[in-house]
């Protein structure tokens, strides 16, 4: 390599790594958590997409699956203490709000991950840096990141930063029963309901995470990802009432 070229290749590395430096320290400002091991964090904010080689477990999949578990425990527990009056139906119901696909991607666009999120060109030219069923397995990630650089105690203590307020205000993110809503819709207009379709993203993965299709008519009227089948299917059925492709029929 002549030194002109040489020199243009060390430029760009070096921007390159500046850019994700920076991106790493917006993202640690947010959850005012700085990483011991921002490898982590860089995991968390890697669509599947954009890991050439699904082995080395580059992408943000297996964080998703530890952030999921540590949410669900981190939201419940504050539930159980914030309403105590609350029975345990009740507790079900105001935590699947919390950490539903919505709610969590709200959140994530809100914090801006979704700018920083490395994934494949195709799937930001469809739209996969604002699909809600990515931005919610993006914040599931980087919690999941935080416990795995860290401890529990820790990605409890960031997991109520982000989502204090949510879960003071609980009895406003009451869950939509979106596969019971997308089936009543779609029998209203010929009396068929919508089928699904699920499959492993990664065939030598069977235990998940999942995509799931809305079937209409052998139309694809919603599709998402999820840590499992009934996450998949929920938003497949959410994407779909969002899309309504069946009007343009």
């Amino acid at each position: 390599m002549n030194a002109p070229k040489c020199l243009l290749a060390l430029v760009k590395s070096a921007v390159m790594c500046y850019g994700c430096a920076m991106q790493i320290e917006v993202v640690e400002q947010s959850l005012q958590y700085t990483f011991t091991d921002s490898t982590w964090l860089k995991r968390a904010l890697t669509h599947p997409s954009a890991d050439q080689k699904r082995s080395t477990n580059l992408a943000y999949e297996r964080l998703e699956y530890l952030g999921d578990a540590v949410l669900e425990l981190v939201v419940s527990t504050e539930l159980f203490r914030l309403f105590p009056k609350a029975d345990e139906g009740t507790l079900t119901k105001l935590r699947s709000g919390i950490v539903s696909r919505q709610h969590l991607s709200d959140v994530c666009r809100e914090l801006g991950w979704c700018e920083h999120l490395a994934m494949s060109p195709q799937l930001e030219k469809t739209g996969g840096r604002q699909a809600f069923s990515v931005l919610a397995n993006t914040f599931e990630s980087v919690i999941g990141a935080v416990m795995a650089d860290s401890n529990y105690l820790t990605a409890r203590k960031v997991a109520l930063h982000l989502l204090d307020e949510s879960i003071k205000n609980a009895y406003n993110y009451l869950e939509v029963n979106h596969k019971g809503k997308l089936l009543e819709v779609l029998q209203a207009v010929d009396g068929t309901g919508p089928e699904y379709v699920v499959t492993p993203i990664d065939p030598e993965q069977p235990a998940g995470p999942f995509h799931a299709k809305a079937m209409w008519h052998d139309m694809v009227v919603g599709e998402a990802d999820g840590s499992n089948k009934r996450r998949a299917q929920v938003g497949a059925a959410q994407d779909a009432l969002t899309r309504r492709v069946w009007e343009n029929k």
